[in-house]
């Protein structure tokens, strides 16, 4: 059975939305993603996992339905994988590269 609940930052929570920022350009590199930040110049490469993720939010998506994504794409339990994915989209948001917000809502 899945919790909802996920662990980590106590602003987020499974119906905290994510999407990708604007002011980003992002290209598939086989399997991994190259997004360049157009605000500071700064390029970011993600591996598959993250690429997965990447892939996750091409539409403004609940936390919990990328955990699910990522859980059904790779053996993960739910801990693990709601632990990484708060932590990827937190540090993915201090790049300015996402947007969190509440749930329901496009941010």
């Amino acid at each position: 059975m899945q919790t909802n609940n996920l662990v980590g930052d106590s602003s987020v929570d499974a119906s905290t939305v994510v999407r990708r920022s604007e002011k980003q350009i992002a290209c598939d590199m086989g399997g991994e993603v190259v997004i360049l930040d157009l605000d500071s110049g700064t390029y970011y490469g993600l591996d598959q996992i993250g690429a997965a993720i990447w892939n996750a939010i091409e539409q403004p998506a609940s936390l919990v339905a990328i955990r699910d994504a990522i859980m059904a794409e790779y053996e993960v339990d739910a801990e693990t994988c709601e632990r990484d994915v708060v932590a990827f989209v937190e540090r993915m948001r201090g790049a300015g590269l996402v947007e969190v917000g509440g749930g329901g809502s496009a941010v």
